[in-house]
Parts: C-alpha cells; sequence; structure tokens
C-alpha cells in the first residue's frame, strides 16, 4: 500500500493532533516503510546471534555507538539494568561504530529505515510547533536509531525496563512481540496500558524535551517493559534529539515572561541512564 499526498498529509495532522490531545501517537507506515523496518530487524537479529566477542569488536570504548552489551543501560537504578543489548547508529556517522564496513547490511538498513522516518517525523513536529506558533528545530545530527535485543529473563523479574521516560524530543518505536505499557493518564497516573503496534505501525512518544519545548503543555510520556517470558523480543526506536549547536528556546513564556534555553535539558537527559550526554555529530 502506498500513500498519496492527502493521506500523508492527513496522518501527519493527525498524529500531531493525538500527541497534544492524547498525549502519544500509532502511524501506520507505507509498504515501502514497513519492509525497511522488518529488515531492519531482521538484520539486527542475525547480527545478535553473532558470538559475544564479534558483536563487541563494534561498539565504542564510551558504549555510546554501535554495540552496547548488556549491563550498560539502566531505566532508574544501575542494580537493575535494562535486560536487553542494544545497537546504535548516531545520525549518519559510521566511523563511530568501530569496523563498520564489516556489518554494511546492518547499518545500511538502519540508514534506510531512518530516511524513511525522518521526513515523517520532521513533518509532526513541524505541525505540533505550528500549534505553539513556533518553528520545529532540526534533529537528524543530533539523534539515533536504536534497536534492544532483549534477553531470557526469569519471571521473577517482571519488567524488562522499569518505569521511565526516555528524555529526549521525541521516541518513534516499534516492538514485534508484547511487553510495553504506557502511562497513557499521567506519570502520577497507576494504571497502565499495554500497546503492541502492528507490524506496519509505529508509535511516537513525546519526552521531557518536547515537554520543556511546551513549556509543559505536552507532557513526557512514561512507559515500562513487562516480561512476558518471550525470547524473540525486539524493539527499534529512533530518538530524536534536537540540535544543540545554537540556544535553543521553548516555545512558550514562561511565568516572569522570558523563554529559557534548553540546551542544558537536551544534552544530559541520557546521563540518568548511565550513558553520555547528546551531541551534534
Amino acid at each position: 500500500m502506498t500513500h498519496t499526498i492527502d493521506e500523508v498529509s492527513s496522518a501527519v495532522s493527525a498524529a500531531a493532533r493525538d500527541i497534544l490531545d492524547n498525549g502519544y501517537a500509532v502511524v501506520k507506515l507505507s509498504d515501502l516503510d514497513a519492509g525497511r523496518l522488518q529488515t531492519a530487524i531482521g538484520t539486527a537479529v542475525e547480527f545478535f546471534g553473532r558470538p559475544d566477542e564479534e558483536k563487541i569488536k563494534h561498539g565504542s570504548d564510551d558504549h555510546n555507538y554501535g554495540y552496547r552489551p548488556f549491563g550498560i543501560e539502566y531505566s532508574i537504578t544501575p542494580e537493575r539494568p535494562d535486560m536487553n543489548e542494544c545497537f546504535t547508529l548516531w545520525s549518519s556517522r559510521l566511523d563511530l561504530i568501530p569496523n563498520a564496513d564489516d556489518i554494511g547490511p546492518l547499518t545500511d538498513s538502519f540508514l534506510r529505515w531512518r530516511d524513511s522516518l525522518a521526513p515523517l517525523v520532521g513533518a509532526i513536529l513541524t505541525e505540533v510547533a505550528r500549534r505553539f506558533g513556533a518553528t520545529a528545530p532540526a534533529f537528524e545530527k543530533a539523534s539515533y536509531l536504536q534497536i534492544n535485543y532483549c534477553l531470557p529473563t526469569p519471571l521473577e523479574r517482571d519488567l524488562l525496563q522499569d518505569k521511565h521516560e526516555d528524555g529526549h524530543m521525541v521516541t518513534v518505536l516499534h516492538s514485534n512481540a508484547p511487553g510495553l505499557e504506557i502511562y497513557a493518564g499521567g506519570a502520577a497516573d497507576p494504571s497502565v496500558t499495554p500497546i503492541l503496534p502492528g507490524p506496519d505501525e509505529i508509535v511516537i512518544m513525546p519526552g521531557s524535551v518536547l515537554t520543556a519545548l511546551s513549556g509543559g503543555a505536552i507532557e513526557p510520556l512514561y512507559h515500562q517493559v513487562r516480561n512476558h517470558g518471550l525470547d524473540n523480543r525486539q524493539s527499534i526506536m529512533y530518538f530524536v534529539n534536537p540540535e544543540v549547536e545554537l540556544p535553543l528556546f521553548a516555545w512558550v513564556d514562561s511565568a516572569d515572561g522570558s523563554r529559557a534555553d534548553i540546551r542544558a535539558h537536551v544534552q544530559n537527559a541520557p546521563t540518568m541512564f548511565g550513558l553520555p550526554p547528546v551531541e551534534a555529530l
């Protein structure tokens, strides 16, 4: 199924409206984009099936680029690491991934998936910003793709990832098996809603950077991942961050009439998960 220009425009408007009204959006992909999504997951699964000593050759010393082994990233506390290993690709910077030439099928599929997502994300953020009389910031050089390959986990560990928000502008997520639970009523609401996108769907989840830009009008979507004892669960994310070379001001005035520069929040958000700060690459 291909989408006409009118259908794409309608989907963008609906996604922006859902983010503003409901706190998140689910977007259906075209056949081309859905195919790119599934190819990216498939090539990553092949990579994760390799021996650990081979995978680690493709990870940076700071664990920020390429392969990231289990135990580095966490949602609340280092004593409860996320129950997955990862692979990340920042912007188009293959030079930051050690021995990237040896994993061309994986990085190529990731870049094609990114090329599908970036225009869609840009259009949706532009529409969201327009509702505040603002312009959406550039984001591609400061954003990255990450796939989480979930590890077999005893059911005594109830959550694969503890409750958190991602700290980005938005997270674009697809998971291929149950587990994701969102706090659709806000962080203080104890009730959770399980959500599983279809094979041709993505979920767009606001983070606290979008909260800061919107002056608190758009809350971050808190979420967690339930352990259902599955042995073949993957989740692929596009973590969208604004570029921060120049001052980045909120879209609305604060109580005293000023507009805060939120660059420090953007750059330091990943540190709460044990990861290095954001930089524009």
